[in-house]
């Protein structure tokens, strides 16, 4: 009669029963190794889409680009930055075709495009996006080919298909904007330098006592010297432009606009310094404010230098002799407060009261050189109300 085979036979070389504890090891061993593959190939195709992905984001990028009717769009090269949800577009340019302007529209050093994390931690999935050294170049010219002043707002459907995460933190760093005109002479350069900007909460719904949930925040200069300050609070979700904005230039020497002024006014300036304050709120395509610009100290005409143009020395003595008369006396200010209001389709400017105010300026007391703090979101006329209806259901007696 032959005996069952034991369950558990002993070992061949010792003899003791098989250990069940060694045979479980050898499977959580064979396991582990199967294990250890598949962390290496998952490894290996992270790697691989690691190294092949900037290169995929660079040919879509540039096709992009290259979709805005009329320009060029360029980038020389993408860097990835997983752990953070990022990706740096690097070298970017958008150059306007046949126009041979010498300057692009934008370009910039670095753009950077992130999930912002703070915002993920609350529950909403938005971006930021960080600009480094942004230059944007706007050219006057007698064609429109060879002028460089607006692009088609297609481009906005490009940055979208690029990163379509709805934008709440969008920043500036050491930005400049450029007004050119190359077929003047001499030839025209004002621009804005070392511009700093820091908008937040782009991606914030108006609430119930907070109706202009996000801030812009700008600052830099002007010709290389004069002080500029923006401020900023909008709504930037609602249907209509929804702000309230105070901005100033200050301490801008006239002499730097000469350029400017000798190609569009034939006039330059010996001396003099020039301030503009503005404050503006709109709301359900309406808005309202003002814009006061205010010159010190102007020196125009210089006989010794123009003696040999004595056209010239007449148009500038013409403008000196307006100047004088309109200046204030004690303060050695020239300026006034031009009130600006209506839709954005149909904006209209006060002549009356900006006379007034110029007068008042010259021979009764001088303006200020600050803002006002006189204009406020509340100040925007009010969209008016639809007629109420009388309520239904109530018969109106049959006349007889």
């Amino acid at each position: 009669m032959k005996s069952e085979p034991r369950k558990n036979p002993p070992h061949p070389k010792t003899g003791h029963p098989r250990s069940k504890s060694r045979s479980l090891g050898g499977f959580f061993s064979s396991l582990s190794r199967k294990t250890a593959i598949g962390l290496a190939i998952v490894a290996v195709l992270l790697i691989a889409l690691r190294i092949a992905l900037p290169h995929v984001i660079l040919r879509v990028a540039n096709q992009k680009l290259n979709e805005i009717p009329e320009y060029r769009g360029h980038i020389e090269d993408v860097d990835l930055s997983l752990w953070r949800g990022a990706y740096q577009i690097e070298g970017v340019r958008l150059d306007k075709l046949n126009g041979k302007i010498p300057v692009p529209f934008f370009s910039a050093r670095v753009v950077d495009l992130s999930v912002e994390w703070r915002a993920l931690f609350h529950g909403k999935l938005v971006s930021e996006i960080e600009v480094y050294e942004p230059r944007v170049n706007f050219v006057n010219a007698p064609t429109k080919e060879e002028s460089q002043t607006e692009i088609d707002d297609s481009w906005r459907d490009k940055v979208d298909e690029m990163f379509p995460l709805r934008i709440n933190h969008f920043a500036i760093h050491e930005g400049e904007v450029h007004f050119r005109d190359f077929h003047r002479q001499p030839k025209v350069d004002i621009h804005l330098d070392h511009l700093e900007v820091n908008a937040k909460g782009l991606s914030n719904r108006q609430e119930k006592g907070k109706a202009l949930p996000a801030v812009v925040h700008a600052g830099g200069r002007a010709m290389d010297h004069a002080k500029i300050r923006l401020d900023i609070k909008l709504a930037p979700l609602a249907k209509q432009p929804t702000f309230d904005l105070n901005a100033e230039l200050t301490g801008l020497k006239l002499a730097t606009l000469n350029d400017f002024l000798r190609a569009y006014a034939s006039v330059d300036m010996e001396n003099g310094r020039f301030d503009l304050f503005t404050e503006m709120a709109g709301a359900d395509g309406k808005f309202t404010g003002y814009v006061k610009p205010l010159a010190k100290n102007v020196e125009i005409l210089d006989l010794e230098k123009d003696k040999g143009n004595p056209l010239q020395v007449l148009w500038e003595a013409l403008v000196a002799g307006v100047e004088k008369v309109l200046e204030n006396p004690p303060k050695s200010q020239v300026g006034t407060q031009i009130p600006i209001s209506g839709t954005f389709s149909d904006p209209k400017a006060g002549i009356w009261p900006t006379i007034g105010a110029l007068l008042r300026n010259a021979f009764i007391r001088a303006l200020r050189p600050q803002l006002n703090n006189s204009v406020d979101i509340q100040d925007v006329p009010k969209k008016p109300e639809p007629p109420k209806t009388a309520p239904s259901g109530k018969n109106s007696k049959a006349k007889k």
